[in-house]
């Protein structure tokens, strides 16, 4: 039975549910996969033991949970994509965006507006972390609250490192997986279907975007995430070739992963989280806004001239 194209004739919304469904299904099988695989490796059984992860002290644990992440975000982010694109299209590479590679002048300014763009992301984020609900939310307040504590420490566990050999596996979990995953997912189908669902490009664009924050679950950090897969999702728009928004993701996560073991290692006299919120840094702020905006007009104007 020929599987390509199988479902071309769905309407977008059906195509959602599938992708969804698919990612839902593979996450679970490859969650259970990487549970057997970090067995096996580091002796730690979370099919049979519920609280076998609760020990987060234990570098075993941590060793199991950085398994099972990467092999459920291969299953979550990466599988379902690539499934979706065969299933939808006649050429799925062409679907996905992954035929046409970027120029060095597209790949350099997306690097350099990731960078002028700190202090206005790290901005958006202290405003976000001021973010308080009504009296009568307290409760879903507090849940929010917890859920970033947990996130925040689970990330800071499994990026903690000061070794090479554990820079480069962080590396690898933290900034390539999630680069290339992620992106085909949500700027290489969900903006799509997004897109065809709204009419409207630029809408595609900010529901995607909203989505690529909340599934991070981390509420306190939803803004500066939502720009960013703006700024993504405009790359992939631009540039009509997935690999933008894919360097530009693995740029932004490996600065985090490296940033992190430099301060693990003492070598890191700064903390990149506070740049352009700092008392006195509004000028800076200013500079980075104004750099942004303006990086990704020029963007726009190398990428439609090509």
């Amino acid at each position: 039975m020929e599987f390509k194209a199988l479902l071309a004739d769905r309407t977008p919304y059906k195509k959602f549910l599938i992708l969804v469904g698919i990612a839902l299904i593979s996450g679970v099988i490859f969650s259970t996969l990487g549970s057997l695989l970090a067995a096996m490796l580091t002796g730690v059984k979370v099919l049979t033991d519920p609280k076998a992860l609760s020990d987060l002290t234990n570098p075993a644990v941590i060793d199991a949970l950085k398994i099972i992440q990467l092999v459920s975000a291969i299953g979550t982010f990466l599988f379902p994509p690539i499934i979706a694109a065969w299933l939808f299209s006649s050429d799925p590479k062409g679907y996905l965006g992954v035929i046409k590679k970027p120029n060095s002048q597209q790949i350099v300014i997306a690097v350099i507006l990731l960078l002028v763009a700190i202090p206005f992301i790290n901005w958006m984020m202290m405003a976000n972390s001021l973010m308080e609900l009504p009296p009568s939310m307290k409760g879903v307040e507090d849940w929010m609250k917890e859920m970033e504590s947990n996130a925040g420490q689970i990330t800071k566990l499994l990026v903690n490192t000061t070794s090479i050999g554990g820079l480069i596996f962080n590396i690898f979990l933290m900034a390539v997986i999630p680069a290339l995953g992620e992106e085909f997912l949500f700027r290489g189908v969900i903006q799509k279907l997004f897109k065809d669902l709204a009419g409207n490009v630029h809408a595609g664009i900010i529901l995607s975007a909203i989505l690529f924050s909340a599934m991070h679950m981390q509420f306190y950090g939803f803004l500066p995430r939502f720009a960013l897969g703006v700024m993504l999702g405009y790359m992939m728009y631009w540039s009509g070739s997935l690999w933008l928004p894919v360097i530009a993701h693995f740029i932004n996560n490996f600065l985090a992963v490296i940033t992190t073991w430099a301060a693990s290692n003492g070598s890191l006299k700064i903390n990149p989280d506070t740049i352009g919120t700092e008392p006195g840094q509004s000028a800076m702020l200013g500079i980075s806004v104004f750099l942004t905006w303006g990086l990704l007009f020029l963007l726009r104007k190398v990428s439609l001239e090509k």
